[in-house]
């Protein structure tokens, strides 16, 4: 089930408010939300909410054993039973068949080396909530958690269905308290909420829904275009992904708020970024933070010299963009990342005495570029890419439209004020009048809104 879709909007949306709302106990409401939880799901497959059921035993159980447990082997034997059983079911959902391909494609002319007819389809979600149950286990592991006694609580929170699909992936400390005394929402904060949603079905719907309208013809069909039309299709494809992802967040944080729970920022105004270190602290934060405290800094951090720093930092950014998906272009992506941030390290002192508005327009070439083996997925698509970019003397074909939704998408990207930082239960009526009408706009476009590029994540 999609947040932009009329059975969630009018249907199940105003059920699980309503079921919320009227439900007196605490346990009630976590018992309905977890049911509800389980039921969006299992739009996707039923099947899928089975192993969210496993992935969610075994680490209720694990945390508690962390708990009882003080010696300290047989604690790392207990955690790495969690590690194992997440990444091991990660692995394979998300990485056989990239796996078995990339094996059978270096084999040579001999035939494929793995013979299956195996193709395992991926859970929705599933990066998102095995590093979400994951890093309550590491949490309660170093004692900066307490594990939770309630199955109940420790399921809703896994499942939580605002951000089950994709994220933003929120910390045990933040959400797990709040489950367990979860009371009644006042209206200011169930209107705030609202608010927030009809925001970020705006974003999804009417700028990036739009920008890939326009760009991906282009960008599926590059031996028919140029230079100057598929680097617009580029521009537009940056700008789609930031509005559908960052909409998504906000459609998430503000379904958690009208339930009376608050969620992690995800996004703080990416393109405003005037360094690599400035982007990746802006950009899918819940991600890069989650990658920085559970890998980054175990692996050492920048604390054992200059060399394994940049080992660390390396290795990091290549296995986060492995975890956007199964492919040598995310790895490629991770990658670029990678190097920009260790080039950046190494100018770091030149770098700051540019002037800021330097720094935000080349963070925005460089975003702009990497995000090109994001969005071509084969070798072929990507060398494609390059060969058509270069064809300065083809006569460009940019449909119009799409230059107006660029600038559009500029436009609100480049707002000193985002949607973190506007007061949404004290909206004057003006505003409400104009949400509310972009709101009834996006409405009507349903019917042409697709799903969120972050669910084949």
């Amino acid at each position: 089930m999609k947040f932009n879709s009329l059975e969630f909007l009018f249907l199940y949306l105003p059920i699980v408010l309503a079921g919320w709302r009227l439900l007196g106990q605490r346990w009630l409401r976590n018992a309905f939300i977890l049911l509800a939880s389980y039921v969006f799901y299992a739009f996707a497959a039923k099947w899928f909410a089975l192993l969210m059921v496993v992935s969610t035993t075994v680490d209720f159980t694990v945390g508690i054993l962390l708990e009882n447990e003080d010696r300290p082997t047989r604690r790392k034997l207990i955690l790495l039973l969690s590690l194992c059983f997440n990444l091991g079911m990660l692995c394979f959902f998300k990485y056989f068949n990239f796996f078995v391909d990339s094996v059978n494609a270096f084999s040579g002319v001999g035939g494929p080396i793995i013979q299956t007819t195996l193709r395992v389809a991926l859970p929705a979600g599933i990066s998102f909530y095995t590093f979400q149950s994951m890093g309550y286990s590491i949490d309660v592991y170093r004692r900066d958690l307490k594990a939770a006694r309630s199955y109940l609580d420790f399921a809703a929170f896994v499942s939580l269905f605002p951000q089950l699909i994709a994220g933003p992936i929120v910390r045990p400390r933040l959400l797990l308290p709040q489950l367990e005394r979860s009371g009644p929402v006042d209206n200011s904060k169930l209107a705030g909420g609202l608010f927030l949603f009809a925001c970020g079905l705006v974003k999804k719907v009417l700028i990036a829904d739009r920008l890939a309208f326009f760009s991906d013809p282009i960008l599926d069909a590059l031996p028919q275009y140029g230079s100057l039309d598929v680097w617009a299709a580029m521009v537009g494809f940056s700008l789609q992904i930031y509005f559908d992802f960052s909409g998504y967040t906000d459609m998430a944080r503000g379904l958690a708020r009208m339930l009376g729970l608050e969620f992690s920022i995800n996004f703080d105004s990416p393109y405003h970024a005037t360094s690599p270190s400035d982007f990746w602290k802006r950009w899918h934060v819940s991600l890069s933070s989650w990658l920085r405290d559970y890998l980054y800094i175990p692996l050492g951090g920048n604390r054992i010299g200059p060399r394994r720093t940049s080992f660390n930092l390396m290795a990091t950014m290549v296995l986060g963009g492995l975890w956007h998906g199964a492919g040598f272009n995310f790895l490629l992506w991770g990658a670029f990342h990678g190097t920009l941030l260790l080039v950046f390290h190494r100018l770091d002192g030149p770098w700051a005495r540019l002037p800021a508005l330097v720094r935000r327009v080349a963070m925005g070439g460089f975003i702009l570029i990497s995000w090109v083996p994001f969005r071509m997925h084969t070798w072929g698509d990507l060398s494609l890419f390059c060969y058509r970019a270069s064809l300065l003397w083809r006569t460009p074909s940019v449909p119009n439209e799409l230059w107006l939704y660029i600038a559009v998408g500029v436009i609100v990207a480049a707002l000193p004020k985002n949607s973190n930082a506007i007061d949404w239960d004290k909206l004057s009526w003006p505003k409400v009048f104009g949400l509310a009408a972009l709101t009834v706009v996006a409405i009507l476009h349903l019917n042409l809104s697709s799903k969120f590029l972050y669910f084949a994540f």
